[in-house]
């Protein structure tokens, strides 16, 4: 999905400076895979996406999160109207009509943020400070709403919090950004991955690096890109 091409599927971003001042001028993409067990037949969506990076644009990290989630939502709709093949050749139903969704993203945008909230939570009003006072059709009009369970795959501690300290040290930033969303009506959490070594850390200029990608790197390793 190219988000661009998307908004002008919008009728209510055709007449909105911002949408075509911030929004249309980038470049990211999100990728979406339909996957199916061979033995038991399930499917699952798995999608990774790259959103803007820069923190003065949270409202445009926003947008390219909703079109996401619109886009999802179009595709599981189409997708589970279809039926899975067997190993024998016939077609049966899928035993799961709903596909469980995972997200596996580069978001540029920490916990606290207003993305983080609006995808954990299915919502987010339209005068949450991270809009920035922009304007984005019915997003800014009404709020943003997405019909997913959505939880990090991360977030398994007290409250809820973020387990990892960071997914990307550098310099002049560290900080959670990265993350796995899952579907939590029909999938859960069985183990998680530790975070490298202060030692590890000391010695290397950047992280994530080519010892440990990101969430989004893994999704694309998945993916076969």
């Amino acid at each position: 999905m190219v988000y661009t091409q998307r908004a002008l599927k919008r009728e209510d971003f055709k007449k909105t400076e911002d949408v075509f001042n911030r929004v249309m001028n980038r470049d990211h993409i999100a990728v979406v895979c339909l996957l199916r067990h061979k033995q038991d037949h399930y499917r699952i969506i798995v999608a990774n996406a790259h959103l803007e990076w820069d923190p003065a644009f949270s409202d445009v990290k926003l947008v390219q999160t909703a079109m996401l989630m619109e886009e999802l939502e179009d595709l599981a709709n189409k997708w589970s109207k279809r039926t899975s093949s067997t190993g024998g050749g016939l077609n049966t139903p899928d035993p799961t009509p709903k596909i469980p969704i995972v997200i596996c993203a580069d978001v540029n945008s920490i916990p606290d943020s207003g993305l983080y909230e609006y995808v954990s939570r299915g919502s987010i009003d339209p005068s949450h400070p991270d809009f920035q006072s922009h304007r984005y059709g019915k997003f800014t009009e009404v709020g943003m709403t997405h019909p997913f369970n959505l939880k990090s795959a991360y977030a398994q501690g007290l409250g809820g919090k973020e387990l990892l300290p960071f997914t990307n040290y550098t310099p002049g930033f560290q900080g959670v950004i990265d993350y796995i969303f899952y579907e939590t009506s029909a999938l859960s959490v069985e183990a998680v991955m530790d975070g490298p070594e202060a030692a590890y850390i000391e010695n290397v200029v950047g992280f994530p690096d080519p010892h440990f990608p990101s969430e989004y790197a893994l999704s694309l390793f998945l993916l076969g890109g």
